[in-house]
């Protein structure tokens, strides 16, 4: 997942996104939302690596919906991060390679590996979205940084497979923005996002962002991360 500042919604097919305040439950032990957001922190900051199915779908404004599968490989520290596209279909087979101060998009049409810097605002068309510094590959779990100009708040707290799921809901400040909502399913067992859920102005979905077999720190090699074609043409639009 990315971190994403401002928010755009074509931004989430690749890697990897305010009236309510800052309000918490604490009952029965229950964490508030403030600690919730510090161990999402720190589990984002230590992590090393991981591998995942990013599924899901976007939906058109006209209803349409668009099947997303994502093989995900990142190394957060790195600044390093794979995609290999599944679907959409128009998409397959094509990759995308953040890697630190570049952006590598492979296109199986063309067989072609395009190479943008990381900080340029019409990489892959504009849909990488910049962070505060300016650079798009920017590889974090960290979702109170991702959503920093949001309000958080804990809307229930359920039991999953390895103990509690916070489920929370980030609402955007910006009355006017696309994305107003975005409620994350989060458990505790490691504290890394499962699940994103983008809601537009009427509440309707905009997306959906499922991590499926999450496997982290498993000593994944940068290498691998970064595989591209070897024979590829390589097109470099980077400055000079």
């Amino acid at each position: 997942m990315h971190s994403l500042r401002p928010l755009r919604l074509p931004a989430l097919v690749v890697l990897l996104t305010l009236a309510f305040g800052a309000t918490a439950l604490a009952q029965n032990g229950d964490l508030d939302v403030d600690t919730v957001l510090d161990n999402i922190a720190t589990a984002a900051r230590e992590l090393q690596d991981a591998s995942f199915m990013l599924s899901g779908k976007l939906i058109d404004a006209d209803g349409t919906e668009i099947a997303l599968e994502i093989d995900m490989l990142i190394a957060p520290q790195e600044r390093l991060a794979s995609a290999y596209i599944i679907q959409p279909d128009a998409l397959a087979d094509n990759q995308i390679l953040l890697d630190g101060e570049a952006v590598y998009s492979y296109t199986f049409l063309t067989h072609q590996v395009t190479i943008f810097d990381a900080d340029d605002p019409d990489a892959l068309g504009g849909m990488l979205p910049a962070d505060e510094d300016g650079a798009t590959a920017n590889v974090s779990f960290d979702l109170g940084q991702i959503f920093a100009g949001y309000d958080a708040t804990i809307t229930d707290i359920s039991e999953g497979e390895d103990g509690p799921v916070y489920h929370l809901n980030f609402k955007n400040i910006d009355p006017a923005a696309q994305i107003l909502d975005v409620d994350a399913s989060v458990p505790a067992s490691d504290w890394l996002p499962r699940r994103l859920v983008f809601l537009g102005a009427a509440g309707n979905v905009l997306a959906e962002l499922n991590a499926e077999n999450l496997k982290i720190d498993q000593g994944i090699d940068p290498a691998v991360i970064r595989e591209l074609p070897a024979d590829a043409e390589i097109i470099d639009n980077r400055a000079q």
